[in-house]
């Protein structure tokens, strides 16, 4: 009995139809066709191997290959990255999932999985496809193609472009400041070769300049167009290590198109692509203008090699500026009594975080005040903060316990243990080693609470990690005067009013002036590692102005290095 029309006939394997076909070629014969045909025909059909792999791969689509149950991967492909996106400025994970996701293979395999669930294996006819636009038309590369390209000024407001000589010796657009006039209306590439301004050659920037100071209402740039695509980074914030000021600054290609910020000041970078001068704004102050800094690799070379009113170089940028070439002296460690100064730290790059702080360090000079600010921390706030007991080879005393006061160890095991690095400050006083052990600050952090230290400030970059993540406060020593008087007013507390003599007042008071002169040394010296600066010119203001820091540390959103979020 026949099988009903509406029911769909079995599908057969394609490579059986074409072991059919073959079978089928001599019957071909009796409706005219010659032997070439049929030779030919047999050999797609039998004895052309790709053509098989070909009816395998389509068996194994159509036949095999199990029900797709979703069929929309690109979609979901665009949500998860949507989802990702928004968390990629806090988490780590979700910033290299993003960068994974935007790779274009990605899309192309889910592009293909979707063609596959809906068996479009269909050939797209060009004749079928519409333009939404005419082609571009076909230009002849032979000879330079020159665009006119007309921007509007602003009043006196710069353009916001930097210009040099390429090694052809002929003028291109080196930088386009963001949020500047020519790249809001977005003419102007980085590459392109100025021909004319406003009708007149142009063969080095200075001849540029003087047009462009004639100009009224607008400016007409005849350019050779770049060939290059301009690339913009994500931006990074970086937090300064240092003053800059680019009025001062006699590298600088345009000094009015430079950004002056203070050390400690967080910096937007929104272009790193130029060698030298990077592109950056203040980020903690909305609506904040872009402007040019030094670059990381610049500033660096500058610091160790060059002093500050020798810093002369050549230039052929914006503003016509001419300076003498720059003379290069180096780095003399004899003017310093640490060598660690040697250390060249420019910018820290940062990240938003409220992460918990392990360790809180008070830092300052011998006499300021910071042992009695850690031993009042932790006795007012026993709960919250704790101390890590020191190693010492000083004999134990008949009253002492090990582990109480002092680690007590021998000379021989304690100086292997510094030549293994197992210290993050050491130091030896009457004859006797004392230092503290990493160890013992691990243990105060695995315990909850907030190890307080009062280590020495060459000790600083060792104790910078995300193992440790440090919240530094500088003590800064106040005047000589308010020394005397602090102390005088611990002599009372004390009950010490037995009067000084002459002698010991003359004692006191040299010992004043070099607290107060490594005091400012040392701010000088570490400034760029400090969180905080404190002037400890009251005892008890300064202690509660640290608990306050504390207590807002762990309520709003601080600046930490990158790594602390890894």
């Amino acid at each position: 009995m026949p099988s009903r029309k509406s029911e769909k006939p079995t599908a057969v394997p394609a490579l059986d139809a074409l072991l059919d076909l073959q079978e089928l070629l001599p019957e071909l014969e009796d409706f005219g066709a010659s032997h070439d045909e049929l030779d030919l025909l047999n050999d797609v059909l039998g004895a052309e191997p790709q053509y098989q792999a070909l009816a395998e791969i389509y068996d194994i689509l159509t036949l095999q290959l199990p029900q797709c149950e979703n069929k929309k991967g690109v979609d979901l492909l665009h949500d998860v990255q949507d989802i990702v996106s928004a968390q990629a400025s806090s988490n780590s994970d979700a910033s290299e999932l993003k960068l994974l996701l935007l790779n274009p293979h990605i899309k192309s395999l889910l592009d293909a999985h979707d063609k596959i669930g809906k068996k479009a294996y269909e050939t797209v006819i060009l004749e079928d496809l519409s333009l939404a636009a005419p082609p571009p038309p076909v230009f002849d590369a032979v000879g330079e193609q020159h665009r006119y390209v007309t921007i509007r000024k602003n009043g006196k407001q710069p353009l916001g472009i930097t210009v040099r000589l390429d090694e052809d010796n002929v003028p291109v657009i080196a930088r386009i400041l963001q949020d500047s006039l020519a790249d809001k209306q977005g003419l102007l590439r980085v590459g392109d070769i100025v021909k004319e301004v406003n009708g007149i050659p142009v063969f080095v920037p200075e001849d540029m300049m003087i047009v462009l100071k004639e100009a009224e209402s607008s400016i007409t740039f005849k350019i050779v167009p770049s060939a290059l695509d301009q690339l913009f980074s994500d931006p990074v914030y970086m937090r300064a290590c240092f003053n800059y000021d680019p009025m001062t600054d006699r590298l600088i290609p345009c000094k009015k198109a430079g950004l002056p910020f203070r050390e400690g000041d967080i910096l937007d970078v929104v272009d790193m692509t130029d060698e030298n001068w990077w592109q950056a704004k203040l980020a903690e102050i909305p609506g904040a203008p872009v402007g040019l800094i030094p670059s990381r690799t610049l500033q660096e070379k500058r610091q160790a090699y060059v002093q500050p009113e020798l810093t002369k170089t050549k230039t052929s940028l914006l503003c016509g500026l001419k300076t003498k070439r720059k003379k290069k002296i180096g780095y003399s460690s004899s003017e310093t009594t640490e060598f660690d100064r040697c250390d060249i730290k420019v910018y820290e790059e940062v990240t938003r975080s409220n992460s918990h702080r392990s360790t809180l360090v008070l830092v300052g000079a011998q006499g300021v005040g910071k042992r009695s600010l850690k031993e009042r921390l932790i006795k007012g706030n026993p709960n919250k903060f704790g101390t890590a007991v020191p190693h010492t080879t000083r004999p134990k005393k008949p009253n002492e316990v090990d582990g109480q006061g002092y680690y007590f160890i021998d000379g021989e095991t304690m100086e292997a243990e510094i030549k293994k690095n197992m210290y993050i400050d050491h130091g030896e006083f009457s004859g006797n080693l004392y230092g503290t052990r990493l160890s013992t600050i691990k243990e105060v952090i695995r315990s909850g609470k907030i190890c307080v230290l009062d280590i020495s400030a060459r000790s600083l970059k060792f104790i910078q990690s995300p193992e440790f993540k440090p919240y530094i406060i500088f003590i800064a020593a106040p005047s000589v005067e308010a020394l005397k008087v602090m102390y005088n007013e611990g002599k009372k507390v004390n009950n010490n009013t037995k009067p000084t003599g002459g002698r010991s007042e003359l004692f006191l008071e040299e010992k004043f002036i070099a607290t107060v002169k490594e005091s400012k040394e040392m701010e000088k010296t570490y400034k760029g590692l400090f969180d905080e600066v404190i002037v400890n010119d009251d005892f008890e203001n300064t202690y509660n102005t640290i608990c306050d820091m504390m207590i807002q540390l762990e309520k709003q959103m601080k600046w930490v290095p990158v790594e602390w979020n890894d």
